[in-house]
């Protein structure tokens, strides 16, 4: 066998620092269900799994979750697979990649290492009971296995310095432990591979022993008792020798578990018959996974995610109930004492007060900000709402003011409420629990210079504004530099006398930190970077100008400042924010586009899309009218065709369309507003692959024509290129794209 020292020169050298804090934010122990990855003890690439009490990190935008065991691991151990020398705990604070010298996992945040030999345990390797010796006949095999490095003289080892595990068929490096055998016969098995197979012992209820073997060539093909899958002759699995059951190495799991101590629970594949069932303990549907787990007497079933992370029989919560609670894993239907909802599986019972509640219930946090509303939210153990109804500000259902629930007490007059479940959803919550923690001072976007209050000193631009409200009507180019539209007819709005600047009054209050039900951390006002063109996560238009911004998401102040509710003058009925999905097929009732986040209605079919929410409902258009055009939602009673001013085509009156309220001139919304309608004049394009093109005015008395489709441009605002072309789109502006792409191709070749 080879020693470790002969293999140094195989590791991976790095310099590790020894563990003084295990996360760059200060943790806060908990007592709930979580479900996620333990940062010091899982890899990125492995799947959730249940937390049942541990600490997370309460910093916002930051989702760390450590198991309690995790944390409190001993800063040094003595393991027998490295009984040379101690090892110390530490961290991988670069997130470098290394390799455990164990069962050779990736590394991850939190593990174990001798600094002598470079040895590295991660942290599941080293709380596993690890045998130096396993004994004769083990895993199908006449000799003693050894755990321990490979041997690159052994004629088992390949050129690559590589054997090939007996269970799994896959390949074991020479730097890499493993169960090998001391005859030198070329048995070997990985660490973890020793684990999942049988050890020659009875399973799935089968009457004969399983034990690791290959396969009879003469038999041809087989499939697996559990997942049906077929299995190689020349693939090691537990086969029965006296009958032809079978089963894959990692499809056999039989084991006892915490809830359901009176018989072993067999791994299944899931059926046709099951997927319209759920996991008895978490209550997953059995339709989103693969293999279950069930007791055969008893037909208890639950997820591999409840095998592995088995929840506490036992959970005392001081922030839930004065008593503890006792886990109560069978169906059975109550009304959560906490939320005031049904259940139909698993509560965990107080036997002393009759206490029953959900287990997502646990241990929920005091004081949260939530994206539905602007000011922090307060849990209530009982609401108490008193007469009259009220409805959670989210579901819009019923909220029973005998149980507990969010409310905000600087709006107790507006009746905002929330479920228990519905405040802090994944998509709702920010995950930062605030019990203790001062509330921020709101800062205004603007000072008051004076004591007339008609100038101010906006964080947007370096010279003072005064307000204009002589209520006339200002030429098409006067734009907002916020929202980059038309000023129009606004009653009021600032304006610079020193430059061109020019602030709708609603756009320069806009708050410099909001909350937006697209995203459940908060957004930041960005004022910088005015001809920046940027595109739109909800309505998906290009835009310049103000922006909210969060991570990666950005919004322009039209859709940022959406509530979840609108009130909308096409529709009788308020409009709700919806979530569609990516792939779903829904569609806006008005524009007909494919939509991912939508208003819908709660009494028909009815849905907006962001883009139709925040049209304009009016705009200048000069050219083909001198007064204001006012968006109209269709004319039912009209049966003739009417005839668009822009394009001289027909337009259907029963369509959105832009009119003149005295002249009767009409246009289609596409040729009264455009795809670059929000963007300032020389701005340059964020799609430019020569940086030549900018946006330009095309309020001229001729119009452009442009260089693709060869039209005249009938939009107020188009691309222009260095050498005098103009695009009226971008379909048109795309296909220059392209040519310009494979002009520099050819060149390059």
């Amino acid at each position: 066998m080879v020693s470790l020292s002969e293999t140094e020169d195989k590791r991976i050298e790095i310099t590790m620092e020894e563990v003084t804090e295990f996360h760059d934010h200060p943790l806060t122990p908990f007592t709930r269900f979580v479900s996620g990855r333990c940062v010091a003890c899982c890899s990125p690439l492995d799947n959730e799994s249940y937390i049942y009490g541990g600490y997370r990190c309460n910093e916002l935008g930051c989702k760390a979750v450590f198991h309690k065991e995790c944390v409190e691991a001993l800063p040094e151990i003595t393991h027998a697979s490295h009984p040379d020398h101690p090892l110390k705990l530490i961290r991988n604070h670069e997130s470098m990649l290394i390799i455990c010298s164990m069962c050779q996992a990736d590394w991850f945040e939190i593990g174990y290492c001798c600094s002598i030999c470079e040895f590295y345990l991660h942290l599941r390797c080293a709380w596993r009971t690890t045998q130096l010796v396993l004994p004769e006949n083990s895993h199908g095999h006449e000799h003693p296995l050894q755990l321990s490095l490979g041997d690159l003289s052994s004629s088992f080892v390949d050129y690559h310095g590589e054997e090939i595990c007996k269970v799994c068929h896959s390949t074991i490096s020479d730097y890499e432990f493993g169960y090998r055998c001391q005859q030198q016969c070329g048995f070997v098995l990985h660490v973890g591979c020793v684990y999942l197979a049988a050890p020659g012992g009875y399973s799935h209820g089968h009457e004969h022993p399983l034990q690791v073997s290959l396969g009879d060539p003469s038999e041809g093909l087989e499939h697996c008792e559990v997942c049906s899958v077929p299995i190689s002759v020349k693939e090691y699995a537990n086969r029965c020798q006296q009958c032809k059951f079978i089963l894959h190495v990692g499809c056999f799991y039989e084991a006892y578990h915490t809830s359901h101590p009176k018989h072993k629970l067999k791994s299944h594949k899931c059926t046709r018959d099951d997927a319209a069932k759920k996991c008895l303990l978490c209550g997953i549907g059995f339709n989103r996974i693969v293999t279950l787990h069930h007791c055969d007497v008893c037909h208890f079933k639950i997820c591999e995610r409840c095998m592995h992370s088995q929840p506490p029989l036992a959970v005392l919560s001081s922030r839930t109930h004065e008593h503890q609670l006792h886990l109560v894993p069978r169906h059975i239907k109550f009304t959560c004492d906490a939320c005031g909802t049904q259940g139909d599986q698993s509560p965990y019972f107080c036997l002393q007060c009759n206490f029953m509640i959900h287990r997502e219930c646990i241990d929920l946090p005091r004081v949260i900000n939530i994206n539905r509303h602007d000011h922090r939210v307060y849990y209530t153990i009982r609401l108490g709402l008193g007469h009259g109804e009220w409805k959670c500000k989210f579901c819009r259902q019923k909220v029973d003011g005998f149980y507990g629930g969010y409310s905000c007490y600087k709006c107790s007059d507006k009746k905002i409420v929330f479920h228990l479940r519905c405040a802090t959803r994944k998509d709702v919550w920010d995950q930062v629990e605030l019990e203790g923690t001062p509330e921020e001072e709101e800062i205004p976007p603007f000072q008051v210079i004076g004591d007339d209050n008609t100038t101010i000193k906006h964080v947007s631009h370096d010279h003072n504004l005064e307000i204009n409200k002589d209520g006339m009507i200002q030429p098409e180019s006067i734009r907002c530099t916020a929202c980059v539209f038309q000023i129009c007819s606004e009653p009021s709005f600032y304006s610079c006398k020193q430059c061109v600047f020019f602030l709708h009054e609603k756009c320069a209050n806009l708050p410099l930190k909001k909350r937006h039900v697209c995203h459940n951390l908060p957004f930041t006002l960005r004022t910088d970077s005015l001809k920046k063109m940027s595109t739109c996560e909800l309505c998906r238009e290009h835009f310049s100008g103000f922006r909210y911004e969060s991570g990666t998401i950005t919004l322009d102040v039209r859709c940022g400042t959406v509530t979840d509710s609108v009130v909308h003058d096409s529709h009788a009925h308020r409009l709700y924010y919806t979530t569609c999905g990516f792939l779903s097929s829904t569609s806006c009732s008005v524009c007909n586009k494919r939509i991912s986040a939508s208003f819908s209605c709660d009494w028909c079919e009815f849905r907006l899309c962001y883009w139709c929410v925040v049209l304009p409902q009016k705009v200048m258009r000069h050219r083909y009218d001198d007064h204001p055009l006012f968006l109209s939602y269709g004319e039912s009673n009209v049966d003739e065709y009417y005839w668009c001013e822009a394009c001289e085509t027909k337009l259907n009156p029963k369509k959105w369309f832009y009119t003149c309220k005295h002249c009767g001139v009409v246009l289609h919304i596409s040729c009264g507003f455009g795809i670059l309608s929000y963007v300032m004049p020389g701005t340059r394009s964020s799609r430019i692959f020569d940086r030549s093109e900018k946006v330009v005015d095309n309020t001229s008395i001729c119009r452009k024509l442009c260089c693709v489709c060869n039209s005249r441009c009938r939009l107020p605002t188009i691309l222009s290129y260095q050498w005098d072309g103009y695009t009226c789109s971008y379909n048109c502006y795309s296909y220059v794209t392209e040519i310009y792409r494979a002009v520099s191709s050819d060149s390059d070749e």
